[in-house]
């Protein structure tokens, strides 16, 4: 099982590497998880539409067909933990590849939004990505956690 975290960001800083990092060893061993950074496309010259049709393009490239794709999204479905880890249990049972979706400055494009299977929230709040893709992690681990009645998550 692999899950791909493509975000529209910059490459991991340190601490964003180690945080990741100390949740990740403890995930199952059959699972994979892989980060695709793409650059963000904003330039003075372009618009917010013609910035987002770029890295809807860059992020498209990255799909492989057939696999499970979430796209983060502040209007998509606001999930609890349990929930997500409901849908993290139909990923690993249906899908060899999930892929996780994180935007730029400006969001994800609204074609890349309508063509993922799910689109969900974190929160109505605004994240930096760095954090967000620690907190990704913790909530996959989180989700792992729920799934085998650790006490992880209580």
């Amino acid at each position: 099982m692999v899950f791909n975290i493509i975000s529209v960001s910059n490459k991991l800083s340190k601490w964003e590497s180690e945080g990741i990092d100390s949740y990740k060893k403890q995930l199952p061993n059959n699972l994979s998880l892989r980060f695709d950074i793409i650059k963000g496309q904003q330039h003075p010259k372009r618009s917010i539409s013609e910035i987002k049709s770029l890295e809807s393009k860059l992020i498209s490239s990255k799909i492989k067909q057939g696999s499970f794709t979430i796209a983060f999204d502040l209007n998509g479905k606001e999930l609890d933990s349990i929930e997500f880890s409901k849908l993290i249990k139909e990923c690993s049972e249906k899908n060899k590849i999930t892929n996780f979706l994180i935007g730029g400055s400006f969001g994800l494009s609204q074609e890349v939004i309508s063509s993922s299977n799910a689109s969900i929230s974190i929160s109505k709040m605004t994240f930096p990505h760095r954090l967000f893709k620690v907190l990704l992690v913790e909530q996959i681990y989180r989700s792992f956690s729920i799934l085998n009645n650790s006490p992880y998550h209580k």
